[in-house]
């Protein structure tokens, strides 16, 4: 449905210098997918969006919307932002403070793309229904500035379906609500754009939006796309040691790889971690694994039995409500561990700690 064609974008800079914003970045997104882009301050995420909406002209490739070419550098087109069959919701909401919700989401009804206009009639029903589905039912008189943010977003939201656009382009859209209302909304957009069926492409530097809401993500870095899968694919099974470490708190044990198969071990600093048989892995030479603080576990009876059994000394513990984050001392190394906080450790408290083999991510 998006379809993104090696586009380039470069920005001049200082002395005649230019920043290359987007190297070739290549993104396929099927109808009806929440696709998230997904990267740090300057990754050039913003910069694809803004190329897809038309608001920047990229230096080349080629973007279509469905079957609609809306940019092509080769061959000269470059169709305005009010003539793409897109929905948006900036980051600042936008929304206009001297007209009511009704006319702030009409908008795009009354003054957007060339061509017929609908009645009143039309523009009646489509914004009461973009309310309803927003949750804003019988706020249309509500003048914009006796909103709450948490009902300016709405509008904002309601303002980018009103026409039903193929594409929904969502730019930072929770990061100026609180967290409580911040998770209420993930909820709601993902349920409105699943019911409307609606392709939608969500930027964001936030790794938990990125999980909770997608049905896939791409990471950008340094302008060019480095993986590309599943939200749990993509946290739990990255091999690349910036996205891993990107997507959230990471431990990193290198070591020298020994044995075969069932047997391959990583020699670490903790000491011999088993990782099992793993497809296209060398049987010799260094390697790095990454194991999230979540997937260790950590027990105050030693299990007896399985492999990369541990014991270390609980260094010190801080509560965070769901989980409780740790570290333990294994030799000279510090893990970071999740401790569950109905099962309260201490520091200084010894603790057995097992690492299963299927959670060692290897990394480059």
């Amino acid at each position: 449905m998006l379809r993104v064609v090696n586009i380039k974008k470069t920005f001049p800079v200082d002395q005649g210098a230019q920043v290359n914003a987007l190297k070739g970045v290549s993104i396929d997104v099927p109808d009806g997918e929440f696709f998230t882009l997904l990267g740090p301050s300057g990754s050039g995420k913003s910069t694809a969006m803004r190329c897809i909406a038309g608001l920047e002209h990229p230096d080349e490739g080629e973007i279509y919307i469905g079957e609609q070419c809306v940019f092509s550098s080769k061959r000269k087109i470059m169709v305005p932002p009010d003539e793409r069959p897109i929905g948006m919701v900036f980051q600042s909401y936008a929304i206009w403070p001297h007209m009511d919700v009704f006319h702030n989401v009409a908008f795009p009804l009354m003054y957007g793309s060339s061509g017929p206009k609908p009645s009143k009639e039309e523009i009646r029903n489509s914004v009461d229904e973009a309310l309803k589905l927003v949750q804003l039912s019988g706020y249309g008189d509500r003048p914009a500035t006796q909103l709450s943010g948490g009902q300016q977003q709405r509008v904002a939201l309601a303002r980018a379906i009103v026409r039903r656009p193929r594409l929904l382009l969502l730019d930072e859209p929770l990061s100026n609500l609180d967290a409580k209302l911040r998770e209420e909304m993930r909820v709601e957009m993902k349920e409105m754009t699943t019911k409307l069926g609606m392709t939608s492409f969500f930027v964001t530097h936030d790794q938990i939006e990125a999980l909770a809401l997608s049905d896939r993500i791409a990471v950008i870095m340094q302008g060019e796309i480095v993986e590309m899968g599943r939200p749990h694919d993509v946290y739990t099974k990255s091999d690349n040691k910036l996205v891993a470490a990107f997507l959230g708190t990471t431990n990193t044990l290198e070591g020298q790889i020994t044995g075969t198969g069932s047997d391959t071990k990583l020699e670490t600093e903790i000491g011999a971690l088993t990782l099992g048989a793993r497809q296209n892995m060398t049987t010799s030479g260094r390697a790095s694994v990454a194991i999230r603080p979540e997937a260790v576990d950590c027990l105050r009876e030693n299990p007896g039995s399985g492999a990369n059994v541990y014991q270390g000394t609980v260094k010190r513990t801080m509560f965070l409500g769901t989980f409780i984050d740790g570290e333990v001392q294994i030799g000279s190394k510090s893990l970071r561990v999740s401790f569950n906080p109905y099962n309260t450790f201490s520091p200084g408290e010894k603790v057995f700690v097992r690492i299963p083999p299927e959670r060692c991510q290897l990394i480059d």
